[in-house]
């Protein structure tokens, strides 16, 4: 069992997630989700706090979440810095086939992170699920 501390407390990393939150104009109001949206929802909330109570995911000045990936399969370790979607964000799926859903999501994602694909397509575990799930905060 491990029993090693995380060196963010779960009380900061809901701050900063509420920080990001607003920073990042999102709409969390639960009372509106139906009961597979806020599943969802709890899903990648519970996903994101983890990474941060971890040390792996912080929120900058700018309120744009910074993370670092931290498992040893992945092939980046740099910090990826997570900044509003824009309308060329979504443009850049354009240039994808039909049906190829997961290279038009890495193709968002990598406009709005300002790295290659592949950076995406490298992350092992863990990493690739929490840009997932920020991806999917800032899509929504």
């Amino acid at each position: 069992m491990d029993t090693k501390e995380n060196p963010v407390a779960l009380e900061v990393a809901e701050a900063e997630f509420d920080r990001f939150a607003d920073e990042m104009d999102l709409d969390l109001d639960t009372s509106l989700m139906d009961a597979e949206d806020l599943a969802q929802f709890a899903k990648q909330k519970r996903r994101i706090l983890r990474a941060m109570e971890r040390g792996d995911l912080t929120v900058n000045e700018g309120g744009e979440a910074v993370y670092t990936p931290s498992n040893a399969r992945s092939k980046h370790s740099d910090p990826i810095t997570f900044h509003e979607r824009t309308g060329a964000s979504l443009m850049a799926m354009d240039g994808k086939k039909k049906g190829h859903d997961v290279a038009k999501t890495y193709a968002v994602m990598s406009d709005m992170c300002r790295v290659h694909p592949n950076v995406f397509a490298g992350l092992a575990g863990n990493d690739a699920k929490v840009c997932e799930a920020l991806f999917a905060l800032l899509m929504d």
